[in-house]
């Protein structure tokens, strides 16, 4: 704790109970855009490449 933290008092059977409430600033979802870059690995994957339908007309991968 220091100068300025807030305290929750909580009264129990036993005593009184402290916590010290910290709070977590807001922010903008936009602003945290492009904050992560992910190395490409291959082919960019497609809308239809998770379209469950689709993967029941695909030949599978590995089985013969």
């Amino acid at each position: 704790m220091g100068p300025g933290a807030v305290i929750e008092v909580q009264e129990e059977s036993d005593g009184l109970k402290l916590r010290v409430v910290r709070s977590v600033e807001s922010a903008d979802v936009a602003a945290l855009a492009g904050m992560v870059k992910a190395p490409s690995r291959g082919v960019p994957r497609r809308l239809e490449d998770f379209d469950p339908a689709s993967l029941l007309t695909r030949p599978r991968r590995g089985k013969s």
